[in-house]
């Protein structure tokens, strides 16, 4: 999925994933980056409602400004993703993403596509 520029630089985006326990709407605000392949990732720690909400259930949806989108959440695997990612949040986040180490190694990301 490729964002429009002005999209690709707001700083949050909004995701709402489906509750694993009562299958209610659930709504957080986080970080995204976006690679110059087009590919979005988010990524937090494991333990995470949202993130145990994508694992049990990975279609979820975004919202950046006005722009919303269905997804799929992909975990990521490879290390040299992983280090796409990392490269991404010091760019885009700087200083406050080195100072707490964002994303955590011992984290998860996830590639987010867009569903057909």
């Amino acid at each position: 999925m490729t964002l429009p520029a002005e999209y690709v630089k707001q700083r949050t985006l909004k995701i709402t994933t489906k509750g694993r326990k009562t299958g209610n709407p659930h709504t957080v605000t986080i970080w995204f980056g976006v690679d110059e392949k087009g590919r979005m990732f988010v990524a937090s720690l494991r333990n995470r409602d949202w993130v145990k909400n994508i694992l049990a259930n990975p279609e979820v949806e975004i919202k950046v400004k006005d722009l919303s989108r269905r997804m799929k959440a992909y975990v990521v695997e490879s290390e040299e993703d992983k280090q796409t990612v990392q490269q991404l949040w010091r760019k885009k986040y700087g200083l406050l993403a080195r100072l707490l180490r964002l994303p955590r190694k011992d984290g998860i990301i996830f590639e987010l596509k867009q569903q057909q």
